[in-house]
């Protein structure tokens, strides 16, 4: 079969490297280089020349990332584990809390205090996180949580005050990228399945060469790949035998197309979308998410001893938490290299001398009628004859990380030849 796939994120790759095993597939990027390492920043630093930095941070554990694990290793991606101790912060500046995380080989063993051992706030933080966590594992095993969301759930558990918003709810938020009343929302199900995965038994890790290394793998696999390309409309045939995908030097027909773009540009895109299809893919709501790389240590802890490889500023005037990643700590052929930092969902502007690198991304929601969105569009990956599919880390269920982007695109590619696909 001859089929396109449109958009180059780790979904899009996935999906057309794994249908390239057997099929005629052209890989369609609108950037000039693919969406998944588009906005990666090149560092011009003596102590670590030509290295590269992904933007966002792109950063696993096992546990709740088991087809993106198989992946790798099927690829031969390195990975390397990773400090990912986190200090949360208030608007002061002054440290109240952190998460630290001791290795040992690829497993890592929690332990959390208040950054103040007489702080009753951090004290309470800390029962608030057993109790918790207790709760939502029994919860989960009892098939208990339901439609609730994770505010609900917390409210109802009588969960301390001061570890749902200093601890839980930032937590959710930093993870999922999203703004405090969103993490509110989440379904208590979704949080349950992330805590419980071994997040904090087992080691976050990295690929070790970042996501350049893990897109060449797959970009060797692809048949054609067509960058800065600019689809402009998709739309099927009038016998429905084709698909036609317009772009910015022409047409091409397809036997099939597989949409690897957000739920909402994709709708964009299918010129013909049938009212099931429209009304599926406009269900799936997202949310701006901003990444700025720079050199300001004013967006650090004031005090140097609180610095943490990840930071949470917590400020109940902020819709969202502000976390900012010390590349140094994460990436370890930085380890010498001047401090540099990537601050996601900013509260404050760094110097703007200090900015190196800016990018703007949209990030699927998760909420109550997720579960609803998700049936639909799978009720039309169903339908006898279909040639249009859509994948993306919005079209499984769980957090939207590279996870559910990978097992979409597996999906999919089982959609169109059962039995066929690999890391799933």
């Amino acid at each position: 079969m001859n089929i396109a796939v449109i958009g180059a994120g780790i979904a899009g790759l996935v999906a057309a490297w794994q249908l390239s095993r057997r099929h005629a597939v052209t890989l369609f990027e609108r950037h000039a280089v693919p969406g998944f390492i588009a906005s990666s920043v090149a560092l011009n630093d003596a102590a670590a020349p030509g290295l590269r930095v992904d933007v966002p941070l792109r950063v696993f554990y096992p546990g709740y990332y088991p087809t993106l694990t198989r992946l790798y290793a099927e690829l031969g991606v390195a990975t390397e584990p990773v400090d990912y101790a986190t200090t949360f912060s208030g608007c002061d500046g002054r440290a109240y809390f952190r998460w630290r995380n001791a290795r040992l080989g690829g497993w890592s063993l929690p332990y959390v205090l208040p950054q103040d051992v007489a702080s009753a706030r951090g004290w309470r933080i800390v029962q608030g996180a057993l109790r918790f966590h207790a709760r939502a594992r029994a919860a989960q095993a009892a098939g208990e949580l339901g439609g609730a969301s994770i505010g609900e759930f917390v409210a109802a558990e009588r969960i301390a005050p001061e570890f749902v918003d200093g601890l839980l709810l930032p937590a959710v938020a930093t993870i999922a990228t999203c703004s405090t009343a969103d993490a509110r929302a989440y379904p208590a199900a979704v949080v349950a399945g992330y805590a419980t995965a071994g997040v904090g038994r087992q080691s976050v890790r990295r690929a070790r060469d970042g996501a350049d290394a893990v897109a060449a793998k797959l970009l060797a696999g692809i048949t054609r790949v067509q960058c800065s390309a600019g689809v402009v409309a998709v739309r099927r045939t009038a016998d429905a035998g084709r698909v036609v995908v317009q772009h910015a030097t022409g047409e091409e027909a397809f036997d099939h197309v597989v949409f690897a773009t957000q739920a909402n540009q994709a709708l964009a895109l299918l010129a013909d979308s049938a009212p099931d299809e429209a009304a599926a893919l406009a269900a799936f709501r997202y949310r701006a998410l901003e990444v700025l790389m720079h050199r300001d240590t004013a967006l650090m802890p004031p005090r140097r001893a609180d610095w943490s490889p990840v930071n949470a500023r917590v400020c109940a005037e902020h819709a969202q938490p502000e976390s900012t990643i010390w590349i140094n700590r994460v990436q370890p052929g930085l380890r010498h290299a001047v401090p540099l930092f990537q601050t996601v969902m900013p509260q404050r502007a760094p110097r703007d001398d200090s900015v190196i690198g800016h990018a703007r991304f949209e990030r699927p929601l998760v909420g109550a009628g997720s579960g609803a969105a998700l049936a639909a569009l799978q009720r039309l990956h169903a339908q006898p004859g279909r040639r249009v599919w859509w994948c993306g880390s919005y079209a499984e269920a769980g957090v939207p990380l590279l996870e559910s982007a990978v097992r979409s695109a597996l999906a999919v590619a089982e959609r169109l030849e059962p039995g066929a696909a690999g890391a799933s």
